[in-house]
Protein backbone atom coordinates (compact mmCIF):
# COMPACT_ATOMS: atom_id res chain seq x y z
CA UNK A 1 0.00 0.00 0.00
CA UNK A 2 1.34 3.44 -1.01
CA UNK A 3 0.69 5.83 1.43
CA UNK A 4 -0.31 9.88 0.45
CA UNK A 5 -0.85 12.74 2.57
CA UNK A 6 -4.44 13.21 3.68
CA UNK A 7 -6.85 14.86 1.26
CA UNK A 8 -6.22 18.91 1.63
CA UNK A 9 -3.14 18.33 3.90
CA UNK A 10 0.30 18.66 2.10
CA UNK A 11 3.95 18.24 2.46
CA UNK A 12 6.11 21.53 2.99
CA UNK A 13 9.35 20.88 1.30
CA UNK A 14 12.48 23.04 2.26
CA UNK A 15 12.79 25.76 -0.43
CA UNK A 16 9.06 26.94 0.33
CA UNK A 17 9.40 25.91 4.08
CA UNK A 18 12.27 28.39 4.28
CA UNK A 19 9.59 31.38 3.14
CA UNK A 20 7.08 30.41 5.81
CA UNK A 21 10.08 31.03 7.75
CA UNK A 22 10.40 34.36 6.69
CA UNK A 23 7.05 35.42 6.90
CA UNK A 24 7.17 34.28 10.67
CA UNK A 25 10.00 35.52 11.79
CA UNK A 26 9.13 38.90 10.16
CA UNK A 27 5.28 38.42 11.85
CA UNK A 28 7.21 37.48 15.51
CA UNK A 29 9.13 40.98 14.61
CA UNK A 30 5.77 42.83 14.88
CA UNK A 31 5.09 41.13 17.95
CA UNK A 32 7.59 42.67 19.64
CA UNK A 33 7.53 45.80 17.90
CA UNK A 34 3.86 46.80 19.39
CA UNK A 35 4.83 44.27 22.51
CA UNK A 36 2.12 41.59 21.82
CA UNK A 37 2.95 38.69 24.15
CA UNK A 38 3.31 35.41 22.44
CA UNK A 39 1.52 32.27 23.81
CA UNK A 40 0.22 29.00 22.21
CA UNK A 41 -2.64 26.98 22.47
CA UNK A 42 -3.76 23.03 21.93
CA UNK A 43 -5.40 22.53 18.42
CA UNK A 44 -8.39 20.52 20.86
CA UNK A 45 -10.65 22.16 22.29
CA UNK A 46 -14.37 21.29 23.77
CA UNK A 47 -17.01 21.42 20.33
CA UNK A 48 -19.18 23.87 22.57
CA UNK A 49 -16.62 26.48 22.46
CA UNK A 50 -15.39 26.67 18.87
CA UNK A 51 -19.25 26.02 18.01
CA UNK A 52 -20.26 28.73 20.12
CA UNK A 53 -19.86 31.80 18.03
CA UNK A 54 -18.15 30.01 14.67
CA UNK A 55 -20.90 30.68 12.57
CA UNK A 56 -22.68 28.20 10.22
CA UNK A 57 -20.03 27.58 7.46
CA UNK A 58 -17.32 27.00 10.00
CA UNK A 59 -19.37 24.59 11.75
CA UNK A 60 -20.39 22.45 8.99
CA UNK A 61 -16.36 22.46 8.17
CA UNK A 62 -14.83 21.82 12.32
CA UNK A 63 -13.80 17.97 12.27
CA UNK A 64 -15.27 16.96 15.45
CA UNK A 65 -14.68 13.15 17.21
CA UNK A 66 -15.18 12.02 20.66
CA UNK A 67 -12.39 11.09 22.67
CA UNK A 68 -11.86 7.88 24.71
CA UNK A 69 -13.87 9.37 27.94
CA UNK A 70 -16.81 10.45 25.07
CA UNK A 71 -16.00 14.39 25.18
CA UNK A 72 -16.84 16.04 21.88
CA UNK A 73 -13.66 17.74 20.94
CA UNK A 74 -12.80 19.73 17.52
CA UNK A 75 -9.91 20.48 15.99
CA UNK A 76 -9.85 24.69 15.98
CA UNK A 77 -10.79 26.39 13.01
CA UNK A 78 -9.37 29.35 13.92
CA UNK A 79 -7.55 31.09 17.15
CA UNK A 80 -9.92 33.92 18.19
CA UNK A 81 -12.61 31.42 20.71
CA UNK A 82 -9.19 29.55 22.24
CA UNK A 83 -7.69 33.51 22.45
CA UNK A 84 -10.96 33.61 24.45
CA UNK A 85 -10.68 31.36 26.79
CA UNK A 86 -7.05 31.67 27.72
CA UNK A 87 -7.92 34.56 28.70
CA UNK A 88 -10.91 33.70 30.93
CA UNK A 89 -8.38 31.14 32.22
CA UNK A 90 -5.27 32.94 32.96
CA UNK A 91 -5.64 36.70 32.99
CA UNK A 92 -9.02 37.84 33.26
CA UNK A 93 -8.76 38.61 36.96
CA UNK A 94 -5.07 39.58 37.63
CA UNK A 95 -3.80 40.98 34.06
CA UNK A 96 -3.57 44.60 33.39
CA UNK A 97 -5.44 46.00 30.50
CA UNK A 98 -5.52 46.55 27.98
CA UNK A 99 -3.85 42.97 27.14
CA UNK A 100 -1.77 42.19 24.20
CA UNK A 101 -1.24 38.66 23.00
CA UNK A 102 -0.45 37.17 20.08
CA UNK A 103 0.14 33.58 18.58
CA UNK A 104 0.88 31.65 15.38
CA UNK A 105 -0.11 28.20 14.51
CA UNK A 106 -1.90 25.27 13.09
CA UNK A 107 -6.01 25.65 12.22
CA UNK A 108 -8.21 22.86 10.76
CA UNK A 109 -11.62 23.10 8.43
CA UNK A 110 -12.89 20.32 6.23
CA UNK A 111 -13.03 22.27 3.68
CA UNK A 112 -13.16 21.24 -0.64
CA UNK A 113 -9.77 21.63 -1.59
CA UNK A 114 -8.80 24.23 -3.77
CA UNK A 115 -6.66 27.76 -4.46
CA UNK A 116 -5.36 28.72 -1.47
CA UNK A 117 -7.38 26.70 0.62
CA UNK A 118 -6.13 23.73 2.92
CA UNK A 119 -7.38 21.50 5.53
CA UNK A 120 -4.60 22.04 7.56
CA UNK A 121 -3.34 25.99 7.36
CA UNK A 122 -1.50 27.89 9.48
CA UNK A 123 -2.49 31.41 11.71
CA UNK A 124 -0.92 34.47 13.47
CA UNK A 125 -3.39 36.66 15.38
CA UNK A 126 -2.50 39.36 17.42
CA UNK A 127 -5.47 40.43 19.93
CA UNK A 128 -6.22 43.60 21.28
CA UNK A 129 -8.14 42.70 24.86
CA UNK A 130 -10.00 45.54 27.18
CA UNK A 131 -10.02 48.28 25.31
CA UNK A 132 -13.14 49.92 23.00
CA UNK A 133 -11.59 52.92 21.64
CA UNK A 134 -11.03 53.33 17.78
CA UNK A 135 -7.14 53.45 18.52
CA UNK A 136 -7.02 50.05 19.65
CA UNK A 137 -8.89 49.19 15.69
CA UNK A 138 -6.61 51.56 14.13
CA UNK A 139 -3.45 49.94 15.87
CA UNK A 140 -4.87 46.28 14.48
CA UNK A 141 -5.39 47.64 10.89
CA UNK A 142 -1.62 49.76 11.22
CA UNK A 143 -0.33 46.26 12.41
CA UNK A 144 -1.53 44.36 9.09
CA UNK A 145 0.05 47.51 7.07
CA UNK A 146 3.31 47.62 8.20
CA UNK A 147 3.46 43.43 8.06
CA UNK A 148 2.01 43.76 4.30
CA UNK A 149 4.88 45.88 3.89
CA UNK A 150 8.16 44.85 6.15
CA UNK A 151 7.08 41.37 3.43
CA UNK A 152 7.66 43.86 0.29
CA UNK A 153 3.85 43.70 -0.83
CA UNK A 154 2.78 47.46 -1.34
CA UNK A 155 -0.53 46.47 -3.56
CA UNK A 156 -2.41 45.03 -1.06
CA UNK A 157 -5.48 46.57 0.15
CA UNK A 158 -8.24 46.36 2.99
CA UNK A 159 -11.76 45.60 2.21
CA UNK A 160 -13.57 47.70 5.63
CA UNK A 161 -16.93 47.19 7.06
CA UNK A 162 -18.80 47.75 10.04
CA UNK A 163 -21.09 44.83 11.60
CA UNK A 164 -22.19 46.87 13.71
CA UNK A 165 -24.24 49.31 11.61
CA UNK A 166 -26.31 46.88 10.08
CA UNK A 167 -27.04 45.08 13.86
CA UNK A 168 -28.13 48.56 15.18
CA UNK A 169 -30.36 48.80 12.15
CA UNK A 170 -31.86 45.56 12.98
CA UNK A 171 -31.57 45.24 16.49
CA UNK A 172 -33.70 49.06 16.58
CA UNK A 173 -36.28 47.08 13.65
CA UNK A 174 -36.61 44.38 16.35
CA UNK A 175 -34.45 41.56 14.89
CA UNK A 176 -32.88 39.53 17.67
CA UNK A 177 -29.28 38.01 17.53
CA UNK A 178 -29.92 34.61 15.77
CA UNK A 179 -31.70 36.59 12.92
CA UNK A 180 -28.83 38.74 12.65
CA UNK A 181 -26.35 35.97 12.36
CA UNK A 182 -28.62 34.49 9.85
CA UNK A 183 -28.36 37.44 7.61
CA UNK A 184 -24.71 37.83 8.20
CA UNK A 185 -23.95 34.60 7.13
CA UNK A 186 -26.11 34.72 3.89
CA UNK A 187 -24.59 38.27 3.35
CA UNK A 188 -20.96 36.49 3.18
CA UNK A 189 -22.13 33.76 1.34
CA UNK A 190 -23.10 35.92 -1.40
CA UNK A 191 -26.90 35.18 -0.68
CA UNK A 192 -28.16 38.56 -0.95
CA UNK A 193 -31.47 38.00 -2.46
CA UNK A 194 -31.89 35.16 0.55
CA UNK A 195 -31.20 38.25 3.40
CA UNK A 196 -33.75 40.46 1.91
CA UNK A 197 -36.24 37.46 1.76
CA UNK A 198 -35.39 37.01 5.67
CA UNK A 199 -36.41 40.82 5.92
CA UNK A 200 -39.86 40.28 4.50
CA UNK A 201 -40.57 36.77 6.51
CA UNK A 202 -39.61 38.82 9.57
CA UNK A 203 -41.88 41.98 7.89
CA UNK A 204 -39.31 44.66 8.05
CA UNK A 205 -40.76 48.29 7.12
CA UNK A 206 -39.95 48.59 3.09
CA UNK A 207 -38.02 51.85 3.86
CA UNK A 208 -35.78 49.99 6.10
CA UNK A 209 -35.60 47.24 3.46
CA UNK A 210 -34.60 49.82 0.88
CA UNK A 211 -32.56 51.75 2.99
CA UNK A 212 -30.11 48.37 4.20
CA UNK A 213 -30.21 48.02 0.53
CA UNK A 214 -29.05 51.19 -0.40
CA UNK A 215 -26.03 51.00 2.90
CA UNK A 216 -25.26 47.85 1.08
CA UNK A 217 -24.15 49.27 -2.43
CA UNK A 218 -21.96 51.81 -0.56
CA UNK A 219 -18.63 50.99 -1.61
CA UNK A 220 -15.88 52.07 -3.25
CA UNK A 221 -12.07 54.02 -2.37
CA UNK A 222 -13.88 57.37 -1.77
CA UNK A 223 -14.07 57.03 1.69
CA UNK A 224 -15.01 60.19 2.99
CA UNK A 225 -17.72 60.51 0.42
CA UNK A 226 -19.28 57.16 1.19
CA UNK A 227 -19.33 58.04 4.86
CA UNK A 228 -21.39 61.42 4.51
CA UNK A 229 -23.49 58.98 2.86
CA UNK A 230 -24.26 56.53 5.10
CA UNK A 231 -24.63 59.15 7.46
CA UNK A 232 -28.02 60.98 5.50
CA UNK A 233 -29.11 57.33 4.92
CA UNK A 234 -29.41 56.42 8.46
CA UNK A 235 -30.92 59.16 10.00
CA UNK A 236 -33.65 57.36 11.64
CA UNK A 237 -31.07 54.85 13.08
CA UNK A 238 -29.28 56.38 16.23
CA UNK A 239 -27.08 53.43 17.11
CA UNK A 240 -26.33 52.87 13.56
CA UNK A 241 -24.93 56.42 13.26
CA UNK A 242 -23.23 55.73 16.47
CA UNK A 243 -21.35 52.54 14.69
CA UNK A 244 -20.72 54.83 11.23
CA UNK A 245 -18.62 57.71 13.59
CA UNK A 246 -16.96 54.97 14.92
CA UNK A 247 -15.77 53.52 11.65
CA UNK A 248 -15.02 57.32 10.50
CA UNK A 249 -12.80 57.84 13.70
CA UNK A 250 -10.98 54.43 13.46
CA UNK A 251 -9.89 55.06 9.82
CA UNK A 252 -8.97 58.71 10.50
CA UNK A 253 -6.87 57.74 13.32
CA UNK A 254 -5.35 54.61 10.65
CA UNK A 255 -4.96 57.28 7.97
CA UNK A 256 -2.43 59.25 10.32
CA UNK A 257 -0.44 56.82 9.56
CA UNK A 258 -1.18 54.63 6.72
CA UNK A 259 -2.23 55.49 2.96
CA UNK A 260 -5.76 55.64 2.05
CA UNK A 261 -4.72 54.44 -1.47
CA UNK A 262 -4.82 50.93 1.01
CA UNK A 263 -8.30 51.49 2.54
CA UNK A 264 -11.85 49.53 -0.25
CA UNK A 265 -14.48 50.59 1.79
CA UNK A 266 -17.93 48.37 1.80
CA UNK A 267 -21.09 48.98 3.91
CA UNK A 268 -22.41 45.96 2.51
CA UNK A 269 -19.56 43.53 3.70
CA UNK A 270 -19.89 40.49 6.50
CA UNK A 271 -17.67 38.10 7.38
CA UNK A 272 -18.81 34.21 8.23
CA UNK A 273 -18.18 34.68 12.22
CA UNK A 274 -20.71 35.26 14.59
CA UNK A 275 -18.79 37.09 16.72
CA UNK A 276 -17.96 40.27 15.17
CA UNK A 277 -19.44 43.27 16.51
CA UNK A 278 -17.68 46.23 14.97
CA UNK A 279 -14.80 46.80 12.71
CA UNK A 280 -14.57 44.30 10.25
CA UNK A 281 -11.51 43.65 7.22
CA UNK A 282 -10.05 41.41 5.06
CA UNK A 283 -6.29 41.53 3.85
CA UNK A 284 -6.55 41.42 -0.49
CA UNK A 285 -3.60 41.69 -2.76
CA UNK A 286 -3.86 41.76 -6.58
CA UNK A 287 -3.46 38.80 -8.40
CA UNK A 288 -4.46 36.62 -5.59
CA UNK A 289 -8.08 35.78 -5.75
CA UNK A 290 -8.73 35.03 -1.55
CA UNK A 291 -8.20 36.95 1.18
CA UNK A 292 -4.63 36.74 2.78
CA UNK A 293 -5.71 37.58 6.47
CA UNK A 294 -8.38 39.07 8.04
CA UNK A 295 -10.13 40.51 11.52
CA UNK A 296 -12.16 42.78 13.27
CA UNK A 297 -13.71 43.81 16.86
CA UNK A 298 -15.87 41.35 18.70
CA UNK A 299 -16.85 42.72 22.10
CA UNK A 300 -19.50 40.42 23.62
CA UNK A 301 -16.92 37.20 23.03
CA UNK A 302 -15.45 36.80 26.10
CA UNK A 303 -18.70 37.66 28.11
CA UNK A 304 -20.33 35.05 25.88
CA UNK A 305 -17.77 32.20 27.36
CA UNK A 306 -18.61 33.05 30.76
CA UNK A 307 -16.10 35.47 31.48
CA UNK A 308 -16.79 39.33 32.50
CA UNK A 309 -17.78 41.80 29.75
CA UNK A 310 -14.65 42.76 28.35
CA UNK A 311 -14.15 44.41 24.79
CA UNK A 312 -11.22 42.85 22.15
CA UNK A 313 -10.24 43.51 18.58
CA UNK A 314 -7.60 41.24 17.02
CA UNK A 315 -6.30 40.12 13.36
CA UNK A 316 -5.35 37.33 11.71
CA UNK A 317 -3.17 36.59 8.60
CA UNK A 318 -2.88 33.39 7.03
CA UNK A 319 0.79 32.37 6.79
CA UNK A 320 -0.05 29.57 3.93
CA UNK A 321 -1.90 32.48 1.46
CA UNK A 322 0.89 35.05 2.26
CA UNK A 323 3.39 32.19 1.62
CA UNK A 324 1.48 31.96 -1.54
CA UNK A 325 0.95 35.49 -2.40
CA UNK A 326 4.97 36.00 -2.50
CA UNK A 327 5.27 32.72 -4.57
CA UNK A 328 2.71 33.99 -7.07
CA UNK A 329 4.47 37.74 -6.98
CA UNK A 330 8.30 36.62 -6.86
CA UNK A 331 8.96 39.13 -4.59
CA UNK A 332 12.63 39.26 -4.00
CA UNK A 333 12.94 40.39 -0.54
CA UNK A 334 12.54 36.83 0.80
CA UNK A 335 15.06 34.26 -1.26
CA UNK A 336 13.95 30.19 -2.21
CA UNK A 337 17.49 29.44 -2.02
CA UNK A 338 17.89 27.29 1.10
CA UNK A 339 21.70 26.45 1.64
CA UNK A 340 22.61 30.20 0.02
CA UNK A 341 24.63 30.82 2.90
CA UNK A 342 25.63 27.55 3.91
CA UNK A 343 29.21 25.90 4.60
CA UNK A 344 30.02 22.43 3.96
CA UNK A 345 33.14 20.76 5.57
CA UNK A 346 34.97 17.51 4.57
CA UNK A 347 38.28 15.70 5.21
CA UNK A 348 40.33 14.13 3.35
CA UNK A 349 41.17 11.26 5.99
CA UNK A 350 39.19 10.32 8.12
CA UNK A 351 41.43 10.65 11.19
CA UNK A 352 40.57 14.31 11.09
CA UNK A 353 37.35 13.89 11.79
CA UNK A 354 37.67 14.98 15.48
CA UNK A 355 39.45 18.02 14.27
CA UNK A 356 36.50 19.05 11.48
CA UNK A 357 33.83 18.58 13.63
CA UNK A 358 35.34 20.89 16.31
CA UNK A 359 35.89 23.47 13.17
CA UNK A 360 32.21 22.65 12.03
CA UNK A 361 31.36 23.49 16.04
CA UNK A 362 33.19 26.53 16.20
CA UNK A 363 31.35 28.15 12.61
CA UNK A 364 27.42 27.37 14.52
CA UNK A 365 29.01 28.70 17.14
CA UNK A 366 29.01 31.68 15.36
CA UNK A 367 25.42 31.40 13.39
CA UNK A 368 27.28 30.36 10.16
CA UNK A 369 24.88 27.52 8.76
CA UNK A 370 27.50 24.38 9.02
CA UNK A 371 26.96 21.03 7.10
CA UNK A 372 29.15 18.11 7.69
CA UNK A 373 29.86 15.70 4.52
CA UNK A 374 28.91 12.09 6.76
CA UNK A 375 28.79 10.42 3.05
CA UNK A 376 32.42 10.70 3.27
CA UNK A 377 32.19 11.40 -0.43
CA UNK A 378 34.64 11.73 -2.94
CA UNK A 379 35.87 14.94 -3.50
CA UNK A 380 34.51 15.80 -7.14
CA UNK A 381 30.68 14.04 -5.84
CA UNK A 382 30.88 16.04 -2.91
CA UNK A 383 31.36 19.18 -4.91
CA UNK A 384 28.69 18.54 -7.43
CA UNK A 385 26.54 17.70 -4.54
CA UNK A 386 26.81 21.08 -3.08
CA UNK A 387 26.68 22.97 -6.46
CA UNK A 388 23.17 21.30 -6.60
CA UNK A 389 22.21 22.47 -3.46
CA UNK A 390 23.89 26.02 -4.42
CA UNK A 391 26.08 25.95 -1.56
CA UNK A 392 29.09 28.55 -2.41
CA UNK A 393 31.93 27.49 0.72
CA UNK A 394 33.33 24.39 0.66
CA UNK A 395 35.70 23.88 3.24
CA UNK A 396 38.53 20.70 2.89
CA UNK A 397 40.26 19.80 5.56
CA UNK A 398 43.56 17.76 4.51
CA UNK A 399 46.50 16.11 6.62
CA UNK A 400 49.41 18.07 5.18
CA UNK A 401 47.35 21.57 5.52
CA UNK A 402 46.27 20.24 8.68
CA UNK A 403 49.73 20.09 9.82
CA UNK A 404 50.02 23.76 9.45
CA UNK A 405 46.95 24.92 10.71
CA UNK A 406 45.38 25.41 7.21
CA UNK A 407 42.18 24.61 5.56
CA UNK A 408 41.61 24.87 1.75
CA UNK A 409 38.35 26.77 1.24
CA UNK A 410 36.67 26.65 -2.13
CA UNK A 411 34.68 29.29 -3.49
CA UNK A 412 32.23 27.68 -6.04
CA UNK A 413 30.83 30.83 -7.36
CA UNK A 414 33.92 32.51 -8.03
CA UNK A 415 35.70 29.39 -8.99
CA UNK A 416 38.92 29.82 -6.95
CA UNK A 417 39.97 28.32 -3.59
CA UNK A 418 42.64 29.27 -1.21
CA UNK A 419 44.33 28.00 1.91
CA UNK A 420 43.28 29.92 5.04
CA UNK A 421 44.73 29.44 8.46
CA UNK A 422 42.24 28.05 10.76
CA UNK A 423 42.25 30.78 12.98
CA UNK A 424 41.02 32.90 10.47
CA UNK A 425 38.01 30.90 9.12
CA UNK A 426 36.07 33.21 11.28
CA UNK A 427 36.99 36.68 9.88
CA UNK A 428 37.28 35.14 6.81
CA UNK A 429 33.78 33.97 6.49
CA UNK A 430 32.37 36.93 8.45
CA UNK A 431 33.81 39.12 5.23
CA UNK A 432 32.74 37.10 2.29
CA UNK A 433 29.26 35.90 4.13
CA UNK A 434 27.91 38.34 6.23
CA UNK A 435 28.89 41.32 5.07
CA UNK A 436 27.88 40.96 1.24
Amino acid sequence: MEFQTVKGMRDILPNEYQIFKQVIKIVRELFDAYNYQEVAMPILEPFELLAAKSGEEIKETMYVFEDKAARKLALRPEMTASIARLYITHFMKAAKKPLRLSYIGPCYRYDNPQYGRYREFRQAGFELIGSDHPEADAEILNICDNLMINLGINDFHFKVGHVGILREILEQEGLGEEIQNKVFSLIDRGKIDDAYQLFQTHQLSDNCVESIKKLMQLKGKNIHDLIDQAISLLGPYSKALEAVQNLKEILTLYLSCGDINHIFLDLGFARGLEYYTGLIFEIFIPGISIAVGGGGRYDKLIENFHGQSTPATGCAPGIDRIVLAMKEKKLGKISEKFYVKTIIITCIDEILLPEALKIAQMLRKNKFFTEFDVGRKKLKKLLSYAADKEVRYVIIIGPDEFLKNEVTVRDLKAEEQKLINIDKLLPYFKEKIINT
